[in-house]
């Protein structure tokens, strides 16, 4: 059986015990397996608060794909273009952050991120403000990204 099977029968058996109503697609981006998951009535089920469930759902199908093949797959789950919109949102934050940490000169710090949202943010001020850095401090649950002036 060829990963993207295994992949999506993996997916429709662990989101068979969670909702009724589903659509699973999976395409490798490079060597990075795109699952996405496609429903209309129980998306908050899927997501979670905070995306909490669709990042278990994807941690969870790692260690089983892991144990199947022997190796680590790559994947990232989807589902109804929320990491989308997510980044989206995340962008949104991070250029007000930006702005305000430009104009006012002092560090701007963001809370409760998943290391997933911190990246993005890190690779988006990196992309769009030269003149900024951003750095994470902490440890675990207290971890924060930091933005600043470079010096």
């Amino acid at each position: 059986m060829d990963k993207i099977t295994t992949i999506k029968t993996e997916t429709e058996e662990l989101l068979g015990k969670m909702i009724t109503k589903f659509e699973v697609e999976v395409a490798d981006d490079g060597g990075v397996f795109q699952v996405i998951i496609k429903t209309d009535e129980e998306v908050s089920t899927v997501i979670g608060r905070h995306g909490e469930t669709i990042r278990a759902i994807q941690k969870i199908l790692e260690v089983v794909l892991y144990k199947k093949f022997n190796e680590r797959v790559e994947i990232l789950v989807n589902v109804n273009d929320f990491r989308e919109k997510q980044k989206e949102r995340l962008e949104t934050m991070a250029r007000e952050y930006a702005d305000q940490t430009k104009s006012t000169g002092t560090a701007g710090y963001i809370r409760s991120l998943s290391s997933f949202e911190r990246k993005l943010i890190h690779e988006f001020i990196t992309a769009n403000y030269p003149d900024l850095s951003t750095t994470s401090v902490g440890e675990g649950r207290d971890r924060q990204l930091v933005i600043e002036v470079k010096k």
